[in-house]
């Protein structure tokens, strides 16, 4: 399946979502436009209905609907500036309130044919491709609103007002014509923003996240990292850091290759993220070097942390180049305890890493507590 649908957006529901919130603030500005320009017409248009009919059964027939029709926007009005509700809801909304003022062109035609004849027939096809215009990038809702509205006009004036064949077929055509340019616009403008969000979510993809491993890259763990610590010092939360180095890596990249290397990169990225909570951070900070970012965690929580990542690595062996072999993990663990900046935290864990290695590896080494000491890998 491609990235695109057929119908322009995103195949992916997830992504096609995403867009669609990304997309959201822009969006509710052109329909707040939307609204506000046609309540302030439904208005306009009671005044010139009294001027031109006064007091009496037109007058009354037309003010309903134009009522009708200006109540509706103005509930999409006040929920669209509060927000709140999902924007499937908005976009119906939407739909109705562009069918509602075609129908209410309709409703007009037939009191006013007299006067206007089938001069409303382009000022309708104009505001058919007005709200092309405006609408948001969706090709179904608008599209549907749209035909709906010039079904619903044109059967106005077939059936209602006495209008030559040749007549009604050229507004048929014009509206036709409408529907058409205004469809292929908002599949064309909303294919070139998908693009372009695709675009941007791709390159935020390889900035934020490691190509090799798929877990956070080297400056987004550290950006998140900051975070976290910036926050725990705020509120006096608890706040671990783990640093973690695949033992004797060199030595696989030498005997199986540098394709085992990589491989072994993945599985162990892999292993560590099924044990490790949703609000985890682990990053890779280069060669083979993790860091973990352990929120709401002192160090005996990170300490049992760090044991089922060790012990999650070398449960069983790992498969590269057509070999079998073990791997295993030393990791250096240190808590916030009235640290300054975070980069001296990630120092401590650092410096335990390094005492893990010298201690042996395959072993993990908290701050102020003696080395836990850990059977060998398969």
């Amino acid at each position: 399946m491609g990235v695109y649908s057929w119908s322009g957006e995103f195949s992916d529901r997830v992504t096609e979502q995403a867009f669609q919130r990304a997309k959201w603030p822009w969006v509710r500005i052109r329909l707040l436009f939307l609204y506000s320009f046609t309540i302030a017409a439904y208005l306009i248009g009671i005044g010139a209905d009294f001027h031109e009919f006064g007091q009496g059964p037109r007058f009354a027939a037309m003010l309903a609907t134009r009522a009708g029709g200006c109540s509706f926007s103005i509930v999409a009005l006040l929920l669209l500036l509060a927000d709140k509700v999902r924007l499937r809801v908005q976009y119906a909304a939407m739909s109705v309130c562009m069918f509602l003022f075609l129908a209410l062109e309709s409703r007009e035609l037939v009191f006013k044919f007299a006067d206007v004849g089938s001069l409303s027939v382009p000022s309708a096809v104009f505001m058919v491709l007005a709200y092309y215009m405006i609408l948001p990038p969706r090709l179904f809702p608008s599209l549907i609103a749209g035909i709906c509205g010039s079904a619903f006009y044109l059967a106005s004036l077939s059936s209602v007002v006495p209008v030559p064949s040749g007549s009604f077929i050229n507004s048929s055509l014009y509206f036709f014509l409408a529907n058409g340019f205004g469809a292929f616009f908002v599949y064309s403008f909303g294919l070139s923003l998908r693009r372009e969000f695709h675009a941007h979510e791709e390159l935020k993809r390889l900035v934020e996240y490691d190509e090799l491993t798929g877990v956070c890259s080297r400056r987004r763990v550290l950006e998140a990292g900051n975070t976290v610590f910036k926050t725990s010092r705020r509120y006096n939360n608890r706040m671990s850091v783990l640093m973690m180095d695949i033992d004797y890596f060199k030595k696989v990249n030498d005997d199986y290759g540098h394709h085992a290397g990589d491989e072994v990169l993945r599985e162990t990225a892999s292993r560590c993220r099924s044990v490790l909570r949703s609000v985890d951070f682990i990053g890779r900070l280069g060669g083979e070097e993790f860091v973990i970012i352990l929120p709401q965690s002192g160090l005996h929580q990170a300490m049992k942390a760090a044991e089922r990542l060790r012990e999650k690595v070398c449960e069983t062996e790992f498969e590269a180049a057509g070999a079998r072999f073990g791997v295993s993990v030393s990791i250096g663990a240190a808590e916030l305890r009235g640290h300054e900046d975070f980069s001296i935290l990630l120092q401590e864990a650092d410096a335990q890493l390094y005492r893990a290695k010298q201690r042996g590896r395959n072993q993990v080494c908290p701050v102020q507590l003696r080395v836990l000491e850990c059977g060998g890998c398969p």
